[in-house]
């Protein structure tokens, strides 16, 4: 007697009786590309999300976050999100013949929103307005005391971050008048400050190095707003306590209008400039309370230069020089051609030149003239790394200057 074989389930009959046992799932298409699997991953300050397959092109990132269960009011996207094609399958009612179509899947890196927000960037002209005359006429001298506001880089995450930018920067609103008054009870008669925006005073956003869209915690107009904060209150701590100021700035290569990782427009087109100009007009709104108060802003020229007690100082953010293993010696022969080309007239007759942009501190002197290059304001991260291999030490560089020459080197921090 023959065993006969068991039934096959409704289901087998029917898939072979209508010829389409072999069909792939068509109301998930599968991704076939490896590393693209959806969901998130998180690495304690950043991460990744992705999505699942979909049929349609996501022009909402938001739509792309709470899919995958994160609050875009919490978290954002960093950079460019990422896609990729492919083909799946697709029907569009249960009853109907699925067909190929193409399907897309997104990727991006996402991080907790920056807490910017939690910095007063607001009410810097009315605070300027408000502010009132000080009541006791500050102590002439015939000393001028320096500081190099050097390559702030704020909204680079490196180094702590716009936090521990915005940390630094309030900070100044103290050291400086006290760093003034030690130097005062040390005998230093100081009249006249000089407060000099050395340029890179913003990250801002892409076109300076690989990958920099990805390591900036503030976009290009928030960063405006913590420098231009930050300036207001160190010009306002620093007016009350002496006879004289004096307020400058060059500009720097991260101040540039940059497109396809060149400048585009004139080089006096520079927010390392521009920012200076806008806490400018807010000052010339109170003269009684800040008429000792002036701005020396270029318009054209990556440097300018100032007399300070018969000695020639001259300010550049130094990005002009041919980079090399060696800063120093890469502005000291940038400064040499100057001599020959006259070029930057002021450079050319310096007795002191200051610069920036290889954000550490280095001091060179020959021939009764001495180059100064400034820090940056808190610890370069991992970019400066990669090439020197090692960090920096982070610091406002000051100075005095008398007619005697320089002296009384110190980095506030």
């Amino acid at each position: 007697m023959s065993r006969e074989k068991p039934p096959k389930s409704l289901a087998q009959r029917l898939a072979a009786v209508e010829g389409q046992a072999d069909i792939k799932d068509a109301t998930k298409p599968k991704n076939p590309h490896s590393g693209w699997e959806p969901g998130v991953v998180w690495e304690g300050e950043g991460g990744t999300v992705t999505t699942d397959p979909t049929y349609e092109a996501i022009a909402d990132w938001d739509e792309l976050m709470v899919a995958r269960g994160l609050d875009p009011k919490k978290y954002e996207i960093v950079g460019n999100v990422r896609w990729t094609s492919f083909d799946g399958w697709k029907r569009d009612h249960p009853m109907e013949e699925a067909y190929s179509t193409l399907c897309y899947s997104y990727k991006a890196e996402i991080r907790l929103k920056s807490k910017i927000a939690t910095v007063n960037l607001e009410a810097v002209y009315q605070d300027i307005r408000k502010a009132k005359k000080p009541k006791k006429k500050a102590p002439p001298g015939d000393t001028h005391f320096v500081v190099a506001l050097s390559d702030w880089q704020v909204g680079n995450r490196d180094g702590g971050g716009v936090e521990e930018q915005a940390r630094k920067i309030a900070n100044l609103v103290d050291l400086i008048p006290q760093r003034i008054q030690f130097l005062r009870d040390a005998g230093c008669k100081i009249g006249h400050v000089v407060l000099a925006g050395m340029g890179d005073l913003g990250e801002g956003t892409c076109g300076h190095y690989p990958a920099q869209q990805y390591r900036i915690e503030a976009d290009r107009r928030e960063q405006l707003k913590l420098v231009r904060r930050g300036l207001a209150d160190i010009i306002m701590a620093v007016s009350p306590v002496v006879d004289k100021v004096t307020v400058t700035a060059v500009g720097g290569n991260h101040g540039e209008n940059r497109s396809a990782g060149k400048a585009f427009t004139t080089t006096g087109d520079n927010d390392d400039v521009a920012v200076f100009e806008q806490i400018a007009e807010g000052f010339q709104l109170n003269p009684d309370a800040f008429g000792n108060v002036g701005f020396k802003l270029p318009l054209e020229q990556l440097s300018l230069s100032i007399d300070l007690a018969g000695h020639i100082v001259a300010f550049t953010h130094g990005h002009l020089s041919k980079a090399s293993q060696n800063a120093a010696q890469s502005i000291w022969t940038w400064w040499q051609k100057q001599a020959m080309g006259r070029a930057h007239e002021g450079v050319a007759d310096a007795d002191i030149l200051i610069a920036g942009h290889y954000h550490h501190l280095n001091v060179k002197e020959q021939e009764g003239r001495v180059l100064f290059i400034c820090p940056s304001l808190t610890t370069v991260g991992e970019y400066f790394q990669d090439g020197a291999g090692v960090k920096t030490q982070p610091g406002t560089l000051t100075l005095t200057v008398d007619e005697s020459g320089w002296g009384n080197l110190e980095l506030l921090n």
